[in-house]
């Protein structure tokens, strides 16, 4: 049916009914049918979101895996010069205990040599991933959430057992990148 059919019977059946024209008893409920559809109408409007959404071809998702396997190996092996390359600066780094504005690789570089030697000297030998979830935004621009976890050399866990970070990766000049890692609440620095 027509929305504005259904809007205006109502309606003009309620004015109508405040002219007199109506029998008594249809008066009352005539006019809490046409407030509430109007406020069901009003209400639809504002709740209503529609997403439209391409999904990437499967070449996207291979490209941006590869991006963000390569920066983890590098992490694994404290290969700076690659972590620096998986970086599209400025950038920022965020813990629960501080953030980091990188304004380009060398900052990258500099912040992941100190992140490193800090995990490293409490023993820490690699990290494992445990999961990983991409998210297409736009053609641009990726949300990657992954778990992990941090191993000793010892064979021992660094606690906690199971970390979160959440990445956004920008395609810039044809190439992903990433442009902010947040660690989540409790992963640490």
């Amino acid at each position: 049916m027509d929305m504005k059919k259904l809007c205006i019977r109502p309606v003009a059946a309620g004015i109508a009914a405040l002219g007199g024209r109506q029998p008594r008893g249809l008066t009352l409920p005539r006019l809490m049918y046409t407030a509430l559809l109007l406020l069901a109408g009003i209400w639809s409007q504002g709740c209503s979101v529609v997403h439209v959404h391409v999904s990437p071809g499967p070449a996207a998702v291979s490209e941006v895996r590869q991006v963000m396997h390569r920066y983890l190996a590098a992490f694994n092996i404290d290969d700076f010069e690659t972590i620096g390359a998986s970086w599209h600066a400025p950038g920022w780094l965020s813990t629960s205990e501080s953030r980091h504005l990188l304004n380009n690789r060398e900052e990258v570089k500099g912040l992941y040599r100190a992140l490193l030697g800090k995990i490293r000297a409490e023993d820490y030998d690699h990290s494992e991933l445990l999961s990983e979830d991409i998210k297409f935004v736009n053609d641009g621009c990726v949300i990657y959430r992954i778990t992990f976890t941090r191993w000793k050399k010892d064979g021992t866990f660094m606690p906690p057992r199971v970390r979160g970070s959440v990445c956004t990766l920008l395609k810039v000049d044809g190439q992903w990148g990433l442009s902010n890692v947040a660690l989540e609440a409790g992963t640490g620095g």
